[in-house]
């Protein structure tokens, strides 16, 4: 595929519309590509779902006190919300960014994915 944008070209536009501070968080320990030292926030996060997710499951197939599972699964479905949330937030920004950057320089997906792979 033959693109006519220069090296220059290409990196100046993308730094034009570089990622603010929440895409980077997101990105930066919540993706695929998430580096060892930065597994703590996420593994962090997944345990205190799994023990919410027990207490709830325990305390309903124990019969405890509605209070208890109630306090367990909200806590939970809002844990999971917000994590949710945030994640396709990040995910829609980062997309936004990238349309950005893609319309400037007259860019398909295909495009933008080669130059920004061979350039950055």
């Amino acid at each position: 595929m033959k693109v006519n944008v220069s090296e220059q070209q290409f990196v100046d536009t993308y730094y034009k519309y570089t990622p603010n501070k929440f895409i980077k968080f997101i990105y930066k320990y919540f993706s695929k590509d998430t580096e060892g030292k930065d597994l703590k926030v996420g593994n962090t996060i997944t345990w205190i779902l799994v023990i919410f997710f027990i207490l709830g499951f325990v305390g309903t197939i124990f019969n405890l006190s509605h209070k208890f599972i109630g306090i367990a699964t909200y806590l939970y479905s809002g844990i999971l919300a917000v994590l949710v949330i945030s994640l396709f937030t990040g995910v829609f920004m980062n997309n936004a960014r990238i349309r950005k950057i893609r319309k400037e320089l007259g860019l398909s997906k295909a495009e933008y994915n080669e130059l920004a792979e061979y350039y950055l």
